[in-house]
């Protein structure tokens, strides 16, 4: 640990069973943004100082840590099978598909991938880091992103925007339109 803020989220976990509801939601969202940043700290912060009397459910980007480890990091350049999380109903931990774009936030940062929640289906896609065009940092002005594979996925580019950039743009477009269909309408005062 190497900073002030984690040594007080260890605290936090090591007490978790004597917190209050309020108080929990609030280390939960701590462990969110936290694992947006460092999803391998995150979760060795948890299995090292998280009360064994704690109730806590935990995010599920941390939840998948390990089988992220296992399945996905060290391999990103090779087409990998879907993973089933069987602690969520319906729910995959998996690579991008070509031609797909999706839309949601990052809920881990490791070495080599990036983890977004996509918004759509609800499964965990796993980007690869050195793939994506924009550089970014997981904070809060990031959070929904919208990540395109126009060609191939996997060893493919991902193209990274955020989604309120993307809804400027298209109301910035409309908005132009609608003063070019003006201007070309023949006024009916000049008519008079």
């Amino acid at each position: 640990m190497h900073s002030q803020k984690d040594q007080e989220l260890a605290a936090r976990l090591e007490q978790a069973h004597l917190l209050s509801n309020a108080q929990r939601i609030a280390l939960y969202k701590d462990l969110e943004r936290y694992a947006a940043r460092d999803l391998y700290g995150a979760s060795r912060l948890c299995k090292d100082h998280l009360s064994k009397d704690a109730d806590l459910r935990v995010p599920l980007s941390i939840q998948v840590a390990p089988m992220l480890a296992k399945h996905f990091e060290m391999r990103m350049e090779a087409q990998r099978r879907a993973v089933d999380l069987y602690f969520e109903q319906d729910k995959q931990m998996r690579q991008p598909e070509a031609g797909k774009q999706y839309v949601g936030p990052v809920v881990g940062t490791t070495p080599n991938c990036v983890v977004q929640l996509d918004k759509e289906t609800g499964d965990l896609i796993v980007h690869a880091k050195s793939s994506l065009v924009c550089a970014f940092e997981a904070a809060e002005r990031d959070k929904d992103l919208s990540i395109h594979y126009p060609n191939v996925a996997i060893g493919g580019v991902g193209l990274v925007t955020r989604v309120e950039h993307e809804q400027q743009m298209q109301a910035g477009m409309s908005f132009g339109r609608e003063l070019t269909a003006a201007k070309t309408e023949p006024s009916m005062e000049r008519s008079l």
